[in-house]
């Protein structure tokens, strides 16, 4: 059976487009493939690259540490030392790394300290940023005084994995803080005893009346038990002579405490009592000056890190300066107001606030400069000292105007103990 023409060609042509299909599939396919080698060599060699150069970043980025002239160290979740560059073990005079690394810190960090140190952990590996001074005990047993600066070291997922920290030798620092230290106390010891000088008449006569009173009614007793008198009026009298041997044991409590060379050291206390001890020795000046104290105390305040004799060394001396202030006062009662109450911030605030005179022409911004004064024989340093303390003290303090005539206040603001500032308050008081 013969097929027609037609049908050939339709088979024919047919068959040719296939073909041509086929062919462009396979050039295609061909060229697909070749791009997917070279793709894939372009990649193998740029791996290659990147691995090549980030092993010599790492490589320069371990120089760097190596060399690095503070201790850089890592540390693990449970306090175990990871890492440690070779300044690091000079710090703690380690002679190899295996002395240190795979050992916990706390077998480091100073016992006093350690509570301190665990919560600098803690608070790094939540993720914060920490820093801490706080006290090592090197192989060679020696104590050291350091400064750490703690940072949270993360995977590529962001979570926490280790502590990575840089830490300093600060024990000459600290030699410096603390003979400065030792030197203003002497100098705040110097200015207490003349203040005391200056004090003195009035003291001995402060203490002159209950010493007086109580001689007297010793001598009543003694004749009304002579008399065999009635008992009530000499159980009376014996209260009397307890009262006031007791305000005069007090005076001479607060005069020793006062003037003593050794200064209390910081601790919590309250300010409303460091206030009241100051009062005890000013009110004496303040009677004979026919000043009248107002005290305005807030109950229940916050406590403060400090030095108590310091303190008060403080508010003794704006106290008496606004006594004298108000010595040729006249035209209105002469009246010197002490205030406590929480300040701006949530410190605690004193303010000492006289009733005017002179003050309309102070130079408020000189106030506490070294040898600013404007007394015939004053030395220009009492407030000068009192500014040094409270700034010792983390505090501020400064004088403002309250009006034409109208007196002088003077602002002290301390920060208050929390308990994060209660770590750094024992720190004081053990250094």
């Amino acid at each position: 059976m013969t097929v027609p023409i037609d049908y050939l060609h339709i088979a024919l042509a047919a068959t040719c487009l296939t073909l041509a299909l086929l062919a462009a599939w396979l050039h295609f396919s061909r060229q697909s493939l070749r791009s997917t080698i070279t793709d894939r060599d372009a990649k193998i060699a740029l791996g290659s690259d990147i691995d090549a150069r980030l092993a010599e970043n790492e490589e320069r980025l371990r120089k760097i540490i190596a060399t690095e002239p503070e201790c850089v160290k890592v540390q693990a979740h449970d306090g175990t030392i990871i890492e440690m560059n070779p300044a690091g073990l000079d710090l703690v005079e380690a002679e190899i790394p295996e002395q240190i690394v795979g050992h916990s810190v706390f077998n480091f960090v100073a016992p006093e300290f350690h509570d301190d140190y665990r919560r600098l952990s803690e608070s790094v590996l939540r993720g914060q940023t920490e820093t801490l001074e706080f006290q090592i005990i090197s192989l060679k047993k020696r104590r050291l005084w350091m400064e750490t600066h703690a940072a949270p070291l993360r995977d590529a997922n962001g979570s926490v994995v280790a502590l990575l920290a840089i830490t300093r030798d600060i024990s000459a620092r600290k030699l410096y803080e603390h003979q400065l230290q030792r030197e203003s106390r002497e100098l705040a010891h110097a200015s207490r005893l003349h203040n005391m000088a200056q004090l003195a008449t009035m003291l001995a006569h402060e203490l002159n009346q209950p010493l007086t009173a109580i001689a007297n009614y010793s001598r009543g007793c003694l004749r009304r038990i002579a008399a065999r008198e009635d008992c009530e009026e000499i159980s009376t009298a014996i209260h009397e002579i307890s009262s006031q041997a007791i305000r005069a044991a007090n005076i001479i409590r607060s005069v020793r405490a006062y003037v003593s060379d050794k200064d209390g050291g910081h601790h919590p206390l309250s300010v409303n009592d460091v206030i009241s001890d100051a009062l005890m020795l000013a009110d004496v000046e303040a009677r004979a000056s026919n000043v009248r104290i107002q005290k305005e105390l807030s109950p229940a305040l916050p406590l403060v890190c400090g030095d108590g004799t310091q303190l008060e060394q403080v508010v003794l001396n704006i106290v008496r300066n606004g006594v004298e202030a108000m010595a040729d006062l006249e035209d209105r009662e002469r009246v010197l107001t002490i205030r406590s109450n929480v300040g701006p911030g949530g410190s605690i605030r004193i303010d000492v606030t006289d009733a005017g005179s002179q003050s309309g022409c102070l130079d408020v911004d000189k106030l506490f400069q070294p040898f600013f004064t404007t007394k015939k024989r004053g030395m220009g340093m009492g407030l000068a000292i009192c500014r040094s303390i409270i700034e010792v003290h983390g505090g501020r303090i400064n004088a403002a105007l309250t009006g034409p005539g109208a007196g002088l206040t003077v602002s002290i603001e301390l920060p208050a103990l929390t308990e994060g500032s209660q770590a750094r308050c024992n720190q004081m008081r053990a250094s």
